[in-house]
């Protein structure tokens, strides 16, 4: 039967479930599927990857503007032209990275990209992004990392034009921004939902109203502290004691909270974590990377979490028991703990989180009988194995998957990743 007597929608349905090399490998087979898969409902999630714009063709071009893509990473940008072009190419972009850029005045030509909502800015060299700023007002979220531009207060006052913001990633120099300078984005960002902090190496401790704007100019009779509208908080790079046990008292309204620990510490009594979790009714996802050991707070964890993430943690079994005690409706967990026991952390999974849906683990040392034993959780729909592994179809891993595959009916989707790094994230939230 030739592939255009089954109608366009068919094939389209078909091909949803295909990678994007997968794409484009069918792509090449004929017109007909060329046409079904240049469809923009195929690509709506998918970023393009672009080095030198002036050296694409325009049949280049044409293929994006029939897919309407729209995010792009600009791996390297150099001048005005690149950017204007650009912008007529893909004049309803809303979505751009930029990585390295050496020319100060390339940025100015974002105002031509009327459409963007998520900008990202990184390792750029750009003198006079305080100016271009307010011209791009449909932003809904932002990102600058590593960025040599205006002073800081320039910088702070331009982002804080930009009302519909509700993400924002500030991730400048070694050093926290200032009380003053995070109070007036706070206050002049009232759609600001999600917040990420590189806080740097500061030697002396932050205010304890740090995250309360309304305390800085508390009246008689007020709140000692008003409740921001944050939902999800993310803190690199940091170490105890730079904020408060209190700093978060502010946050009522948090929902996701990640702390990035720049190091592993044993010194129990500085865990300022453990006060932040009992500050936090409504926390739904914990991640934690190094840091203090999991027994610090452990016992303080929310019964509301219903994601947790423990990278490079150092903890013991019995540290895990007592949290799982914490979290009995547990549904996403990532382990990756650093523990000297000889035994295996994943023989437990099963019994201390029977509603788990997702597990992302690591496969090293873990011996076939426990890994088997996942196919007890009822509710188990995915498993994420971290190690890099052999893609060779006769390697032990993908011979165990197949047994869980078997024993599962494969009910549980098994994945083989080693998390490689998405462009579209800033490295400050990887180690």
């Amino acid at each position: 039967m030739a592939v255009t007597e089954l109608p366009e929608e068919v094939w389209y349905h078909v091909f949803e479930f295909l990678s994007p090399p997968d794409k484009l490998s069918v792509r090449s087979c004929c017109k007909f599927f060329k046409r079904v898969i240049d469809r923009p409902g195929l690509w709506r999630n998918s970023t393009v990857y672009l080095e030198k714009i002036t050296s694409y063709k325009s049949h280049f071009w044409r293929t994006l503007g029939k897919r309407k893509t729209n995010s792009v990473v600009l791996l390297k940008a150099s001048g005005v032209r690149e950017w204007t072009e650009l912008g007529c190419r893909l004049p309803w972009l809303a979505s751009l990275t930029v990585q390295v850029c050496g020319n100060p005045e390339s940025l100015g030509t974002l105002r031509c990209l009327n459409k963007l909502k998520r900008l990202e800015i990184r390792q750029c060299r750009c003198p006079s992004l305080a100016a271009s700023l307010p011209s791009l007002l449909q932003l809904t979220h932002i990102g600058l990392c590593e960025v040599v531009c205006a002073p800081r207060t320039d910088i702070i006052n331009a982002v804080s034009q930009l009302v519909n913001l509700t993400s924002l990633h500030y991730h400048e120099s070694n050093k926290p921004i200032p009380k003053a300078a995070l109070h007036k984005i706070l206050r002049c960002l009232p759609n600001l939902k999600h917040l990420s902090l590189k806080m740097g190496a500061n030697q002396s401790p932050l205010p304890c109203d740090y995250f309360c704007p309304a305390k800085a100019n508390q009246i008689s009779g007020e709140p000692v502290c008003g409740a921001l509208g944050l939902s999800s908080l993310e803190l690199l790079n940091y170490m105890d004691p730079m904020l408060s046990p209190v700093a978060l008292q502010g946050l009522p309204s948090l929902k996701c909270l990640t702390v990035q620990y720049r190091g592993w510490t044993l010194d129990s009594s500085l865990c300022h974590l453990k006060t932040w979790l009992s500050m936090l009714p409504l926390l739904s996802e914990l991640s934690i990377s190094l840091g203090h050991r999991l027994g610090a707070y452990a016992n303080s964890v929310p019964v509301t979490v219903q994601s947790l993430s423990l990278k490079g943690v150092v903890g013991e079994l019995k540290a895990l028991r007592e949290m799982a005690q914490q979290v009995p409706d547990l549904l996403c967990l990532h382990l990756d703990l650093c523990c000297h026991e000889r035994h295996s952390f994943i023989a437990e999974v099963p019994q201390l989180f029977p509603k788990l849906q997702s597990l992302k683990m690591r496969h090293h040392n873990v011996p076939e009988t426990e890994f088997l034993q996942l196919a007890q959780m009822s509710h188990l729909k995915h498993i994420v194995v971290l190690d890099p592994h052999n893609l060779n179809p006769n390697s032990a891993l993908t011979d165990l998957t197949h047994k869980l595959h078997i024993q599962t009916n494969y009910r549980v989707h098994v994945i083989h990743s080693s998390e490689p790094k998405d462009q579209n994230v800033c490295l400050c939230a990887y180690h």
